[in-house]
């Protein structure tokens, strides 16, 4: 009897792990957003993005980083400097050394201050600067004979300062999002040759990509981006009540 009962508990416990692989993605998100009061006393027309800020100076991770935040606010009614013309003209003005100074204030501060900002304004002939500073972009892969869910994560830290370096608008996003779950008893395909290493195939699932997670953080930015100010056309209009008077 009591070897039946521990049978029965076995099988339970199997199938409590088999529902749990079975069930959709979970994702986690979080976002903090902060707006200043008197946003409408700093109009905006134009805005530059500099190039994102990353631990690691990843060439593609700022690639990715960019195209989905330029995709994301490029609706936004202003005026965009991207970020790779913005790194063009910060180049020639002060080569390397410029870009990698406000590379290295940006790890420390993800924004421009009040002394930095004029100056790259004026660089850049914008009349605010975006800043984008990558805290995290990371695939977690699993091996053959691991169970569980590969997940991918990300988190950004991001700036709007006007020309004199006034804050006008800042967020902090953090997202993890987790692919198709992985069963370590899945049976294996074959065997992939390379070189000194043999590879298992089938029975592995993947991480989403960074450019699904960081779409999905950027599409968020939206909602609480300041938007250009439709100008006020009533000023110009002429008053039709005194036409022909």
């Amino acid at each position: 009897m009591q070897r039946l009962t521990v049978v029965a508990l076995v099988v339970a416990l199997a199938a409590v792990s088999a529902a749990a692989l079975a069930a959709g993605p979970k994702k986690t998100l979080g976002d903090q957003f902060w707006t200043t009061p008197d946003l409408a006393s700093y109009p905006v027309a134009s805005i530059a993005m500099l190039p994102p800020a990353t631990y690691d100076d990843n060439a593609d991770a700022r690639k990715q980083v960019e195209l989905a935040v330029g995709q994301a606010l490029r609706g936004s009614g202003h005026r965009w400097a991207s970020a790779m013309l913005v790194r063009d003209l910060l180049m020639k003005t002060g080569g390397d050394s410029l870009l990698h100074a406000i590379h290295e204030k940006l790890l420390k501060d993800p924004r421009l201050d009040s002394l930095d900002a004029p100056r790259v304004a004026r660089i850049v002939r914008t009349r605010a600067l975006l800043t984008v500073r990558v805290d995290q972009l990371e695939r977690r892969e699993l091996e053959i004979g691991q169970s569980g869910r590969p997940s991918t994560s990300v988190q950004l830290r991001a700036a709007l300062v006007d020309s004199t370096g006034r804050l006008l608008w800042t967020v902090y996003s953090s997202e993890t999002l987790e692919g198709s779950a992985q069963d370590a008893n899945a049976n294996v395909i074959g065997v992939k040759a390379s070189g000194l290493n043999n590879t298992a195939v089938g029975g592995t699932t993947s991480a989403p990509s960074y450019a699904e997670v960081l779409t999905k953080v950027c599409q968020r930015w939206t909602e609480s981006f300041p938007r250009r100010a439709a100008q006020d056309s009533s000023r110009a209009a002429p008053d039709s009540s005194r036409a022909g008077k």
